[in-house]
């Protein structure tokens, strides 16, 4: 049974260990400054919004983000999504969007930003898919295995009606 839920503070270790039980994973976030340490930060923000993912119980995907308010405006980041390896395309990245945007849209928020390594063409494909622009470029903003890699950012306006 797949279950979808806001994700208290006390989930930070899960989100963690879900990516550092994978191969490869728990080295590349922390390349990207996500150590368990940053995961706990994250997590005590005020401003923290996370939703998981759980089938049969067991956390196996999630979103991480932050709740961003300019003048009198809130608007959200992701700033992580991460499915599990032996999960990933079953389409739960785009349930936990779309799961996002109803959120987001019930408190009223009007749009959403992401940004994502100009080498990750899965993900890319899927914001397309789901109706996110890409609006921009950080040059060399990611290194990866000690090399540069740019990041395109992306946005959607969710204002429409439920």
């Amino acid at each position: 049974m797949i279950n979808i839920q806001i994700l208290s503070k006390s989930y930070f270790l899960n989100c963690f260990n879900l990516i550092k039980n994978e191969t490869g994973d728990l080295e590349l976030f922390k390349n990207i400054g996500w150590s368990y340490s940053q995961f706990e930060k994250q997590f005590l923000l005020d401003c923290n919004l996370a939703i998981g993912l759980f089938e049969n119980k067991n956390l196996v995907s999630f979103i991480v983000g932050n709740l961003i308010t300019i003048e009198n405006i809130t608007e959200y980041e992701i700033l992580i999504i991460y499915v599990n390896k032996q999960k990933r395309r079953l389409g739960y990245a785009s349930q936990l969007l779309e799961n996002m945007e109803i959120i987001l849209k019930l408190r009223q928020l009007k749009k959403i930003y992401l940004e994502v390594a100009a080498n990750n063409k899965i993900a890319m494909s899927l914001y397309e898919d789901k109706g996110y622009l890409k609006t921009g470029i950080r040059k060399k903003y990611y290194k990866i295995k000690d090399k540069k890699i740019d990041a395109f950012l992306f946005e959607k306006n969710i204002n429409d009606k439920i």
